[in-house]
């Protein structure tokens, strides 16, 4: 048996067969003309957008947003038009011409000050090794049986193409824990392990793996008593997350369960998921995904399309959150030493008026068809929100004058920056209600760069500062009579749940994959809580 040490992107445990995805090209490849090899390069590029939209299809069970990222640089010019250029002005073959397109767009993402935008180099050498896969026929089979998918770098897409209910785990050789990967692994709640060097002579295709990612261990072909342990320990995963479905299925929490989308087509199923509403709706992707500002008509009608879906169910639509390492092509932003300190989320929405009265109008005729609910990213000051109040006035007076059905939404807080949490009780006599982004407040409270490298150790969304931060939050909007959710990473953590529900916290929203577990968790929190008290008279 041989046993390496790894890094846990996404804790848990995992046992099974490695299903590898060999990386770059294997075996022999005869390239044609150049019209021929762009033919083939198309043709796989086909292949894999219509994996992908399949994938998407999928609706609550993925985060559709990292379907639309990787097919946006599948799709770009700087990708697949940089690779159909390779070919036919360099006479490049199909696969070295995607191999170069990928080396230099990473080369110019590795120019980035910021290690998230560094770090999207695995997403597309990862998307690069599976198009090479679809062009030279080298895509492997799909195991029948339940399997570990290993690979030295691996994109969302290919995790997806490769069907998301027989993978047990993830290992790759190179990762992060904030690469798209991680983000799918941890909505789909599989343990993904990263970090083995010279992956490809360690582990072969079909080898048995046992994922540790409580200890960021992994064994190769360990002795058959090991291997039944492992299945027993395996089953009893497998049981333990059934029985929460089960559980989760007809529960009904005081703590209210929402959802986090990026798209108004993810809302379709979440009902039927076990939401309670959308506790975030991420409106910035409208405005990412395109080389222009999106229309009022065009965010109006995805607005409505996600109010209709909940039928009367809270939607919490965030206004636009641009800035730091989300960057919008069309819009001229300043080069910045720290972005995350910089013009970003209710910044560019008060810098640039037009564009925000826009999306103030377009939620403001959409909170006609349900009910909506605006919420503003990144506070630091009460003045903003009072600015931000008089920008949804001056919306509504532009309705009126067109004569144009529209409501008021009720306007809440996302509370992000310490600032925030210590003028809270200012905001919460001018908010209808908070909703507590862990990400940003962890990394602002801590002053630890969560897109850092090697920052993991430091980067503790339950330190005992940022737990006070949320109590203090907490504590103020509930002395205004006003509900707090969490709509971070930290809602759907099973190490925070019952810390959350402690402290006081009203709602939980989560990823729709996550919605289930969290419930239940939720569930037996409350009932402990409960026989706590009884327990106390």
């Amino acid at each position: 048996m041989k046993r390496f040490e790894c890094r846990t992107a996404q804790p848990g445990f995992a046992a099974g067969q490695a299903f590898v995805i060999p990386s770059g090209q294997t075996g022999e490849y005869r390239p044609g003309t150049p019209e021929e090899e762009a033919a083939r390069l198309e043709k796989a590029a086909e292949a894999m957008n219509r994996q992908l939209k399949a994938a998407q299809a999928q609706g609550a069970s993925v985060d559709t947003a990292l379907i639309d990222a990787e097919m946006m640089i599948l799709n770009g010019d700087e990708f697949l038009g940089a690779a159909r250029r390779s070919i036919l002005g360099e006479d490049l073959s199909a696969p070295d011409a995607v191999t170069h397109a990928a080396d230099k767009l990473c080369e110019m993402f590795s120019e980035s000050g910021t290690d998230y935008i560094r770090e999207r180099c695995e997403d597309i050498r990862g998307l690069a090794s599976a198009l090479n896969a679809q062009i030279t026929g080298n895509d492997s089979e799909i195991p029948s049986e339940p399997f570990i998918l290993v690979g030295s770098e691996l994109s969302p897409g290919q995790i997806l193409m490769t069907g998301t209910g027989s993978i047990r785990g993830i290992l790759t050789e190179t990762g992060s824990p904030t690469s798209h990967v991680s983000v799918l692994a941890g909505n789909l709640g599989i343990p993904y392990l990263f970090g083995l060097k010279d992956l490809p002579e360690k582990v072969q295709d079909r080898d048995y793996l046992i994922l540790d990612g409580d200890d960021g261990t992994v064994c190769v072909d360990p002795p058959e008593e090991t291997i039944r342990e492992a299945e027993k320990r395996q089953a009893e995963v497998l049981q333990a997350l059934e029985a929460q479905r089960t559980l989760a299925a007809g529960e009904k929490t005081r703590t209210i369960i929402c959802a986090n989308i990026s798209r108004a087509e993810e809302a379709d199923n979440l009902l039927e998921a076990g939401a309670d509403g959308i506790g975030l709706f991420r409106s910035e992707l409208l405005f990412l995904n395109s080389e222009q500002p999106p229309s009022e008509e065009e965010q109006f009608l995805a607005y409505r399309h996600a109010a209709e879906a909940m039928k009367g169910r809270n939607v919490v639509i965030r206004t636009m959150d641009i800035g730091s390492d989300k960057h919008a092509a069309w819009l001229s932003m300043p080069e910045e030493i720290n972005p995350a300190l910089g013009l970003r989320g209710l910044r560019v929405s008060l810098e640039h008026k037009e564009l925000f009265r826009t999306q103030l109008r377009a939620l403001l005729r959409a909170a006609v068809h349900g009910s909506i609910q605006i919420m503003v990213p990144m506070v630091a000051s009460v003045w903003e929100l009072d600015e931000i109040q008089e920008e949804i006035r001056i919306a509504e007076e532009e309705l009126k004058q067109r004569d144009v059905p529209y409501r008021i939404p009720e306007l809440g807080v996302m509370i992000e920056t310490p600032a925030a949490v210590m003028i809270a009780p200012a905001l919460a006599q001018k908010a209808r209600f908070f909703s507590i982004g862990t990400n940003d407040l962890t990394q602002y409270t801590l002053a630890v760069d969560r897109e850092a490298r090697g920052m993991d150790r430091y980067f503790d969304p339950l330190h005992e500062a940022v737990l006070r931060m949320i109590s203090l939050t907490v504590e103020a909007a509930h002395q205004k009579q006003i509900p707090v959710a969490v709509c971070g990473e930290l809602a759907g953590d099973p190490r925070a749940v019952e810390q959350l529900i402690r402290i006081g916290v009203d709602e939980l929203s989560v990823s729709a994959a996550k919605l289930s577990r969290v419930r239940s968790q939720a569930a037996e929190a409350e009932e402990k809580l409960a026989e706590e008290a009884k327990s106390k008279k």
